[in-house]
């Protein structure tokens, strides 16, 4: 089945729409409170994110013409700590400005993909999990959080 450009980015960037949404409204001392049912913040969880998609976008980029890249199975949790770690410093200005650029290089590299490759099996499930389904898993929390945020 021949899975077009256009479908595959209007579904990453309705899923990236609805987290937007989410945080433009609130101040930000309210998204890097760490309220969230894991013990994150709003901000943490858009560096998770984007540390997501900066691997997928880099997996993508070295996957042209082979699975090889796109077949590794990383150890998750070793990769959210380290991302974690790594970016709970971070002001909200720096996380944001990441969370654009993660998305950008991400959709650049889907861009980028051979129609074949962007068709195959694997490329798609890999786009789909470090994106709509991966937005998916964070939502329900995000939004509980944001009718939160709403009534202070």
């Amino acid at each position: 089945m021949e899975i077009s450009l256009d479908a595959t980015l209007e579904k990453i960037e309705r899923g990236y729409a609805q987290l937007v949404r989410l945080y433009r409204s609130v101040p930000v001392t309210t998204l890097i409170e760490p309220i969230l049912a894991n013990g994150w913040s709003v901000k943490d969880t858009l560096a998770h994110i984007a540390a997501w998609e900066w691997r997928c976008a880099s997996l993508l980029n070295e996957s042209h013409q082979t699975d090889l890249p796109l077949k590794a199975s990383p150890d998750v949790e070793a990769l959210n700590r380290e991302s974690y770690y790594e970016r709970q410093e971070w002001s909200w200005s720096e996380v944001e400005e990441d969370f654009r650029q993660a998305h950008e290089a991400l959709l650049a590299a889907i861009k980028e993909l051979p129609p074949p490759r962007l068709s195959a099996a694997i490329v798609q499930r890999t786009i789909a999990e470090e994106t709509w389904e991966h937005y998916a898993e964070h939502l329900p929390d995000l939004e509980r959080w944001h009718k939160q945020a709403d009534r202070r």
